[in-house]
């Protein structure tokens, strides 16, 4: 069996409502106990990836701080968020304004599957990259226990892959920050959702 520990960073500060996407913002890491639990959650020893981005490195630290021992830190890109583009930095009331009169609203994200933002990606593009990472995973190992420190967009990506969702459309669920998601594979590269928002 090999076990994905998806966990969310932690929440974001500062952002003055506004979209950030893959941007770089300020997260809060003062709630201690919120670490505490996902270190009760965790395995101990498992390898942790990380996207290249400072909230998640930082929610992984502040886990370590509370007791979390892992085996190596790999930093990976194709975990970070979906890349806005010419829409990083609207208000979420002016993006979503926009995207209805564009026609490319979607009520479960930020703007249809498909929609690609100027000097952007799609949520299909995203997708695509996460699952391209999760399949050298279960092509390189038959057993193991891999942490993700990731985002709310590929988390989504992630479990839609793993319970045969359909990518062309955006899975209705909400992914908390601090919150662990476990999804396993067995042998023959089938997957399941054992828990979310743990």
């Amino acid at each position: 069996m090999i076990k994905f520990w998806w966990i969310r960073h932690a929440p974001v500060i500062g952002n003055d409502n506004r979209c950030y996407g893959n941007n770089e913002v300020a997260c809060d890491v003062s709630d201690k106990n919120s670490f505490k639990n996902i270190v009760s959650i965790l395995p101990k020893n498992a390898d942790v990836y990380t996207s290249n981005l400072s909230r998640t490195i930082k929610t992984f630290n502040a886990t370590v701080e509370e007791g979390l021992i892992y085996r190596k830190h790999i930093i990976d890109c194709r975990l970070v968020e979906q890349d806005l583009g010419a829409y990083s930095g609207i208000k979420y009331n002016e993006l979503e304004s926009l995207i209805k009169k564009k026609n490319v609203y979607d009520k479960n994200w930020l703007m249809s599957y498909s929609h690609k933002p100027p000097n952007g990606e799609s949520f299909y593009q995203l997708c695509k990259r996460v699952i391209q990472f999760i399949d050298e995973i279960l092509l390189k190992f038959r057993k193991k226990n891999i942490i993700i420190y990731s985002h709310g967009g590929p988390i989504r990506a992630a479990i839609a892959y793993a319970i045969n969702y359909n990518i062309k459309k955006v899975i209705s669920i909400e992914i908390q920050n601090s919150k662990v998601s476990l999804i396993q594979y067995d042998k023959n590269r089938d997957g399941k959702l054992l828990f979310i928002n743990k």
